[in-house]
């Protein structure tokens, strides 16, 4: 079950207090989606997952986390100019560099979009994310455990995206990576019948093929 407390709060940038509703516990009990959304319950909290300073506007995970830098960026015009504390946080993680993370945080404000059935913003969140995904990899930083899962997330946020040529080209990509782990092989192969569909919409891994126990998967070409 997921659980919901009231933290008074002190933010590290104005030093004012409120009141916050902070998220204490929650689980999942359904498989995650392609872009790695996680399933209920802990779907539904995302909300949680970024908190604002109702005084100075700053947003953060967590308003009491001294940050070198912050206070001068979260006053600035540019930054008070994005609407919604997930886009200000994005702000503030690419004006300190933190370009992968910001990447993380443009994604999970697609997924509040797509909650408040916002599919333009989603859409908008989702090409956000991909540009930072990559400025972060220009800039050495990786977004995932491994570049076989950073393909299989790319594909699928570009082709929610409705960015299919993208989305395919970064697919067969990751097809052609030595060492494929079958689950990614398997992710891979289900985004590519759905980019030939031109599908952009929700999928999870509850729709991946049973794999025999010890059974590869013949390649084949593209």
């Amino acid at each position: 079950m997921t659980t919901l407390d009231t933290k008074f709060t002190c933010c590290a940038v104005c030093g004012e207090f409120s009141d916050q509703t902070v998220l204490g516990s929650s689980n999942t009990m359904e498989p995650p989606d392609l872009d790695t959304r996680p399933g209920e319950m802990l779907r539904s909290t995302i909300a949680y997952w970024i908190y604002e300073c109702p005084h100075c506007g700053y947003a953060a995970p967590d308003l009491e986390e001294r940050i070198t830098d912050v206070a001068d960026i979260v006053r600035s015009p540019e930054y008070l100019s994005n609407e919604g504390r997930f886009l200000r946080h994005v702000f503030l993680l690419r004006q300190l560099g933190h370009f992968a993370e910001a990447g993380w945080t443009a994604l999970h404000a697609a997924w509040l979009a797509d909650d408040e059935n916002n599919p333009a913003l989603a859409q908008s969140n989702r090409r956000l994310a991909i540009a930072l995904f990559k400025q972060g990899k220009a800039s050495r930083q990786n977004f995932m455990n491994d570049p076989n899962e950073e393909f299989a997330l790319v594909t699928d946020v570009c082709r929610r995206a409705g960015e299919f040529d993208e989305a395919l080209s970064t697919c067969r990509a990751g097809l052609q990576g030595d060492n494929l782990p079958p689950l990614i092989e398997d992710i891979l192969r289900l985004e590519l019948t759905l980019i030939q569909n031109r599908d952009d919409t929700r999928h999870t891994c509850a729709e991946l093929p049973e794999r025999p126990e010890g059974a590869q998967r013949v390649a084949l070409d593209e």
